[in-house]
């Protein structure tokens, strides 16, 4: 009898001898496992978020190749490093700042953010940057590369309990290429620490970095994940539903607040709950502190009655835009504003609708400060609109908003699940939310404040001080 189609990465993990699976004496399915969990997604119809080199991507990553690349041959100045992202860099006051490690270059000068320009197709201009030295990742991912392209075939434990989970559930994976790119990772950063070693390294998403954290976590170097987005039970990447060990894991997890503790129990094995740290989210606070022209809220205030921010989710907008085509035609006095993750990025369909903005001079954020509501199906937003006592609509496509947030944003107070057009334009109309001030109140639950303070405490007294030991 043929066995049923997994749905889950869950079902996956707890349903097949995922232990056995060995590769270089590691666990292989660490490594694998949300590769795994890219494909089930793509069979629900959602966009895929791995990124395929073609010519016109690898064009564009080759002018980046050289970007800040004399940082390279500076290593030894540098104490901390941060992997991150150019996406991650949001305007304000001129300037583009990495909205998760914006604050290390002004309170740790001896910092080096290592970026990558993959989900953006860039970088921003070195001068128009507003925190401080910055190296292409693109280097890397040249090295691991080249350096991959000399191993030989992984030589993988109990290879058939792979290939059967594999084959069961209908997934088409080179998990060999997989596996020799992460020991790629682990052979060039042991190059690296032959020169140089930093204080701590840190991630701003480490699940992509698992060679390098285990050359990092042989020489006691210590790794620390800084959240970028929501974590919650339903976040594979944070959630692994068997013990590997933590040899691939970071030491230590910073978070917006601290909600996601209750993520982190007896069940959840992606790290040690005690080394999990509520310190804040640095970009909110920068932004809540920067006026922003009224001239634009005024002019909006003068046409409609209210305004929504709209965070527009990549993998989802083909569901999200039939939807706010029927929203903005139920009521043309409400206007959206949404940014695009992407400036350029043009919505033909939706910039044609009177109430429909396609905001491209503010971030998010400066939207949520004039904002009177905030929607989205799962956007992190959802949690961050609240620091700024804004209350949600969120729209449950498929149920994708509840499965994500029904858990955490359970106070109807500040967030309601609508699952059609008429019913977003009801609850805009007549449900009565908290008032701001409650509702940032309420969010210290979810973001702790004094972002500055929390890390150079929690530096101080962990970091530096195991450094010295």
């Amino acid at each position: 009898m043929k066995k049923a189609i997994h749905n889950s990465l869950k079902d996956i993990e707890e349903g097949y001898n995922t232990h056995s699976i060995l590769y270089n004496a590691d666990f292989a399915w660490p490594i694998i496992r949300l590769k795994v969990n890219e494909e089930i997604r793509k069979k629900e119809g959602l966009k895929s978020r791995t990124f395929k080199l073609n010519w016109f991507l690898f064009h564009k990553l080759l002018r980046s190749l050289f970007f800040g690349l004399s940082n390279l041959f500076r290593l030894r100045q540098f104490s901390f490093w941060i992997f991150s992202s150019s996406d991650r860099r949001k305007l304000i006051n001129s300037k583009y700042v990495d909205r998760v490690a914006g604050s290390f270059a002004i309170n740790y000068p001896k910092s080096l953010i290592i970026e990558n320009p993959y989900p953006l197709g860039r970088h921003y201009k070195y001068k128009n940057l507003g925190n401080g030295k910055v190296l292409g990742q693109t280097v890397f991912f040249a090295a691991t590369k080249i350096i991959s392209l000399f191993l030989k075939k992984p030589r993988i434990e109990n290879e058939e309990v792979l290939v059967k989970i594999l084959a069961e559930n209908h997934i088409n994976l080179d998990y060999n290429k997989i596996l020799k790119e992460t020991r790629a990772q682990y052979f060039l950063m042991k190059f690296l620490l032959r020169f140089t070693k930093p204080k701590a390294v840190f991630f701003v998403y480490s699940a992509s970095s698992m060679g390098y954290i285990k050359a990092l976590k042989e020489l006691n170097i210590p790794v620390i994940e800084l959240q970028h987005g929501v974590i919650n039970s339903s976040h594979h990447a944070y959630n692994l539903y068997r013990d590997f060990g933590y040899t691939l894991f970071p030491d230590y997890l910073l978070t917006y607040g601290p909600k996601e503790l209750d993520v982190f129990n007896r069940s959840n094995y992606f790290i040690d709950p005690a080394h999990v740290f509520p310190v804040g989210y640095y970009f909110l606070e920068a932004t809540s502190k920067f006026a922003i022209t009224e001239e634009f809220e005024q002019q909006l205030r003068r046409q409609y009655k209210m305004i929504v921010a709209f965070s527009l989710q990549d993998p989802f907008e083909t569901f999200t835009f039939e939807f706010l085509k029927k929203t903005a035609a139920l009521n043309p006095s409400i206007c959206y504003l949404l940014v695009p993750r992407k400036a350029d990025k043009t919505f033909p369909d939706i910039e044609r609708l009177e109430n429909m903005y396609i905001e491209r001079r503010m971030n998010i954020y400066e939207c949520l400060k004039i904002a009177d509501f905030h929607a989205t199906i799962n956007s992190t937003c959802a949690i961050e609109s609240l620091f700024f006592g804004v209350p949600n609509v969120l729209y449950d496509f498929k149920n994708w908003a509840s499965d994500y947030y029904g858990e955490i944003l359970n106070d109807p107070g500040h967030t309601v699940f609508v699952s059609s057009p008429l019913e977003f334009i009801e609850t805009l109309e007549q449900h009565r939310f908290y008032s701001k001030k409650v509702i940032g109140d309420k969010s210290e639950s979810f973001i702790k404040r004094n972002f500055d303070e929390n890390l150079k405490h929690l530096l101080d007294e962990l970091v530096l001080t195991r450094v010295n030991e």
